[in-house]
């Protein structure tokens, strides 16, 4: 696996990642999941919902409180540690399915992922640009929150790990509340000046299943991909089309920057790096402001553990 390159085979995140693959039978292979759309379960429901409080919210309906209530009968029994809010998380990824959530607590035990922070490393795959969020900035339809990837930095054999571990933390970071579980996230992936000879299909695969929920449960509701140069929208965007679950696919998107006001929120352009077309904000100052807040919220957490 791509993601265990300059890794050791008891690390964590390592475990985390071979467990996972382990249980949807995946490899570097692309291929469909077994006709299965499980991991791409987002929908249109982007009611109104208050920030998660622990226990039951009042603005959940009947057949969500029911699922909940099983998973914390199911978690008790099978002594499953599991915070009320990774429970809801959980739950709200399956479409509150009560078997599929289980089948996903079961699974998420002990996930590495799940407990990503703002350390030295972190701060490390961040620098590179090569994906950050977009703090602010919204989807017009769902109201999700948008994450920023620029694949064109891609250039050394570790690149993929810091990518799905940065694409973690911020899945998790942008799941905090019931508002956000429901809504989910959107990534705006910039083309511009990508070339064919940095374009890995083994890595390309691993990043679209992260977006999928193998790694953490975050509903993506849209996937831009912006500015796409002929050759990989003529050689590679059908291969990958044919290895996508089908409403995952539908979700997937290539456009021209022209297209993006289509998609996001008005005034998107304030939020966007000057990087690509219509942007304003320096791609560096996005960083430096979401890890120096990310690195003090992080260690705060940890100062409260502690205590």
């Amino acid at each position: 696996m791509l993601f265990t390159v300059n890794r050791d085979h008891d690390c964590p995140l390592t475990k985390s990642f071979n467990k996972l693959m382990k249980k949807y039978r995946l490899s570097d292979v692309p291929k469909r999941l077994s006709g299965s759309d499980d991991f791409s379960s987002s929908t249109d429901d982007s009611s109104s919902m208050e920030n998660y409080q622990d226990g039951s919210s009042e603005l959940l309906n009947p057949c969500e409180n029911s699922c909940l209530d099983e998973l914390r009968s199911y978690c008790a029994k099978d002594g499953i540690e599991m915070s009320e809010h990774r429970l809801f998380r959980f739950a709200c990824f399956h479409n509150f399915d009560v078997e599929k959530a289980k089948d996903a607590l079961d699974e998420n035990r002990e996930n590495a992922f799940m407990d990503l922070e703002m350390r030295s490393d972190m701060k490390g795959q961040f620098v590179t640009k090569l994906l950050f969020p977009l703090p602010g900035l919204t989807t017009k339809k769902h109201q999700s929150q948008v994450i920023y990837s620029n694949p064109s930095r891609c250039n050394k054999d570790d690149d993929m790990t810091k990518v799905l571990e940065s694409l973690c933390y911020i899945m998790n970071d942008f799941s905090q509340t019931e508002q956000q579980c429901r809504d989910g996230i959107a990534l705006v992936t910039n083309l511009e000046g990508f070339k064919k000879e940095n374009f890995d299909q083994n890595e390309w695969h691993q990043f679209l299943l992260a977006l999928q929920g193998t790694l953490v449960p975050t509903k993506v509701t849209k996937v831009l991909l912006v500015n796409a140069p002929s050759w990989f929208k003529q050689d590679v965007w059908k291969k990958m089309r044919s290895s996508m679950p089908s409403q995952f696919r539908r979700n997937v998107h290539i456009i021209s920057s022209d297209e993006l006001g289509d998609h996001l929120m008005e005034d998107y352009q304030a939020y966007l790096p000057t990087e690509i077309a219509h942007g304003y904000r320096i791609a560096d100052e996005i960083i430096e402001d979401y890890v120096d807040l990310k690195s003090f919220q992080d260690a705060q957490k940890r100062k409260e553990l502690i205590v």
